[in-house]
């Protein structure tokens, strides 16, 4: 393993994958941190609905450009210090956004905020794939994509809610804080290990292709189409709830906060059924999931329908993620571990970019009603598409449907 993970104590096995888990959480959180002070970032800067998925797709964007080589770095140098670096950066990124009293100034701390957690996000799944068990990858990887929706979700509710008791600066100075603990406490939990047998250039490259393998590229396009409606939910729901309720940033944030019990709740879960009865069942209730909760945010009205939809949404992502990233991850060797995260990583903000500006844009010459809609035909489609595509890696198929296929 190429973080000794055999070699650890079971605490400090325990304790490295608390930081993880805490860096993948922080990480996710920063996201949507932004998306119920939306309203009040368009009263300063004067920005429109176009220039505001700009901003929460500013975060994105670096992304796509560093993780590839990061992800390499990890699995030549080792998890510990791309995940304390990706620390350090979330910290400096979450204070200068803080301190933003321009639109350009808070895209570039939200930039800074990108690369921090693609390298601590990169390092710390590897980290919990290294850590786990036989057989029970799907499982232990559904927890930190539980970690992962509940801070993707949690960051709206955490933002809102402080934003308006505390200011706007508020929620930010505490993140860059929590970032600066974690780093503090990973300093002296996190292994040391001696740098991994470096892999040839193109061999990391061949691997990297495997994402586009047909037999890997359902998951691929899961894990886009995911972040790309979860950017656009971050987007539209604020919006949408302060257009047609006048809700202040805390109650939006609370609204928010109402899936993260079951979105947490479902990517273990998720996790697990993949591991008995393979990824692509998982991957198509997830998504049949999010054709339901497009059609509820469409479809009901009043405050109640929008906590319902998003009740179903939490359950349909968490699901999505749960079968799409430990199908990813099996496509790959595990001195590749960090390459396979940096793919991730860029698939992710390629959605997450897409989502948040395509968003923008329908609100700006269409309606809420018009993206929720769009949500669910983009999923039906996927989840027709996963149900005929060919079985990728890892273990498709039950048990006893691997014997009877025989």
């Amino acid at each position: 393993m190429p973080e000794g993970g055999d070699r650890l104590s079971a605490r400090s096995r325990r304790a490295t994958l608390t930081i993880a888990i805490t860096a993948i959480a922080l990480d996710s959180a920063l996201l949507g941190l932004i998306a119920p002070l939306l309203p009040e970032v368009a009263e300063r800067t004067g920005a429109g609905e176009g220039a505001l998925g700009l901003a929460l797709a500013g975060y994105a964007i670096p992304i796509i450009f560093v993780s590839i080589a990061i992800g390499r770095r990890v699995d030549r140098f080792g998890r510990r210090p791309f995940l304390l670096a990706g620390l350090a950066l979330v910290a400096v990124g979450s204070a200068l956004t803080a301190v933003s009293e321009s639109l350009p100034l808070l895209i570039a701390g939200r930039a800074i905020q990108g690369v921090g957690s693609a390298s601590s996000w990169i390092a710390a799944l590897a980290i919990v794939s290294d850590l786990a068990p036989a057989g029970r990858k799907g499982q232990s990887i559904g927890f930190a994509l539980a970690a992962n929706s509940a801070g993707a979700l949690a960051g709206p509710a955490f933002g809102g809610v402080l934003g308006e008791e505390l200011g706007f600066a508020a929620p930010f100075l505490i993140v860059s804080g929590i970032g600066l603990a974690t780093l503090l406490v990973g300093w002296f939990v996190l292994p040391r290990v001696e740098p991994a047998e470096r892999r040839s250039e193109e061999a990391a490259l061949k691997r990297l292709r495997g994402l586009l393998a047909v037999g890997v590229l359902p998951a691929t396009l899961l894990a886009v189409g995911g972040a790309a409606s979860l950017g656009a939910i971050d987007v539209v729901i604020p919006l949408d709830l302060d257009e047609r309720f006048g809700l202040a940033a805390s109650a939006i944030g609370l609204v928010f906060a109402g899936t993260i019990l079951l979105d947490a709740l479902a990517a273990p879960v998720a996790g697990a059924a993949g591991d008995r009865v393979g990824r692509r069942p998982v991957a198509v209730s997830g998504l049949l999931l999010l054709v339901v909760s497009g059609a509820l945010l469409a479809a009901l009205g009043g405050l109640g329908g929008a906590i319902v939809g998003l009740a179903v949404y939490g359950v349909a992502i968490g699901a999505i993620f749960a079968a799409a990233v430990p199908w990813l991850d099996e496509s790959f060797e595990e001195f590749d571990r960090g390459l396979a995260y940096g793919g991730l990583n860029v698939i992710y903000a390629i959605g997450y970019t897409i989502g948040p500006i395509a968003a923008g844009w329908l609100l700006e010459f269409g309606s809420a009603d018009a993206v929720y809609m769009v949500i669910a035909v983009i999923a039906a489609i996927g989840a027709g598409l996963t149900a005929r595509a060919k079985l990728g890696p890892g273990p498709p198929l039950a048990p006893a449907q691997l014997s009877s296929a025989r």
